[in-house]
């Protein structure tokens, strides 16, 4: 296999006083709600500090990324944590049902619309 060539992070890509990006705020609110199904003593080891820059995200993301690593496989995470893989997955709408909902509507006929087209509403 050919080898895939990255580019080195251009340095202006951090910025430890720029505000944090829409992006890195939808990642840290995530975080937060994981956060907040932990056991007390488990959240009193996280940093608490008002996210506003990138390195107040930065400071809050590595550790909690740490934690959430470090807790590995499903049976290590706190009871009232559901893990995906047990999650109930959504019911989606296959071809075929789509199929059986669409034969079940009427056909409309020329004739039908015919007649339609003389008639004032």
């Amino acid at each position: 296999m050919e080898p895939i060539h990255v580019l080195p992070t251009p340095s202006q890509a951090f910025n430890k006083n720029r505000r944090i990006s829409d992006l890195i705020r939808a990642q840290v609110q995530h975080l937060k709600h994981l956060e907040n199904k932990l056991p007390a003593e488990v959240r009193q080891q996280l940093p608490q500090h008002p996210i506003v820059t990138e390195d107040d995200a930065a400071r809050y993301i590595a550790p909690m990324t740490r934690l959430l690593r470090s807790l590995g496989t499903a049976s290590a995470l706190p009871a009232n944590v559901v893990p995906l893989s047990k999650a109930k997955p959504q019911p989606s709408l296959s071809s075929q049902s789509l199929n059986i909902a669409a034969s079940a509507k009427k056909a409309k006929s020329k004739t039908d619309i015919v007649s339609r087209k003389g008639k004032k509403p």
